[in-house]
């Protein structure tokens, strides 16, 4: 059962499409498995509608109208073609790197995407936690399999987690199977000894 959700803003503008590429990513694969966001997603953009009939007429650049026109019997690109048969959708089309080690019961699977966002996957093993860390800008962070615990709070597979703070308590992962998560982020500040190795080298 799905119990976290984004928030409203970050919702609407994933519905006006000015999220980040790879953060928007996590969050359609939320709301791929998640009805309750999706409805509110149909609400906003047919919300959205009614302000765009609302608004004065802007002026098309010449020929705009013809340029449109001879388009539209060309046919439809074809669909991406699906890479990762094992990912729920729109995942398993998403260009991803190989596997690298990224701590103890820590890997990462890189997102090859462009923007001002990066991600990838997670894949962490029972008992083991992310390293403590603070936010620059949005993150999310959707579960595919497995859960952890963030706080107080925890997380199942379909949720989606949005820090508003920083992760003080690094998240730890819960049960007995490993935590298969995809999580994007504006930017990240490590704390302790890693945080001064980021701060020193710029990073």
């Amino acid at each position: 059962m799905i119990t976290h959700h984004p928030s409203e803003p970050t919702l609407a503008a994933y519905a006006a499409g000015t999220l980040p590429h790879a953060i928007g990513l996590v969050l359609a694969t939320h709301l791929g498995q998640c009805p309750t966001c999706r409805r509110a997603l149909d609400t906003l953009e047919a919300t959205g509608g009614v302000l765009l009939a609302d608004l004065p007429p802007f002026p098309l650049a010449q020929g705009a109208l013809d340029q449109l026109l001879g388009r539209v019997d060309e046919p439809a690109p074809p669909p991406r073609p699906i890479l990762h048969p094992d990912l729920p959708p729109p995942l398993n089309r998403a260009p991803l790197g190989r596997w690298w080690p990224a701590g103890r019961g820590v890997r990462y699977r890189p997102l090859r995407t462009t923007g001002s966002a990066w991600g990838g996957l997670l894949l962490v093993q029972p008992g083991r936690s992310l390293m403590a860390h603070g936010h620059v800008g949005l993150e999310l962070t959707c579960v595919l399999s497995g859960g952890f615990l963030d706080g107080d709070q925890e997380y199942g597979a379909g949720d989606l987690a949005e820090p508003m703070t920083d992760h003080d308590h690094p998240p730890v992962v819960i049960g007995t199977e490993p935590c298969l998560c995809i999580i994007a982020t504006e930017g990240m500040r490590l704390h302790g000894v890693l945080g001064w190795a980021q701060r020193l080298f710029g990073q």
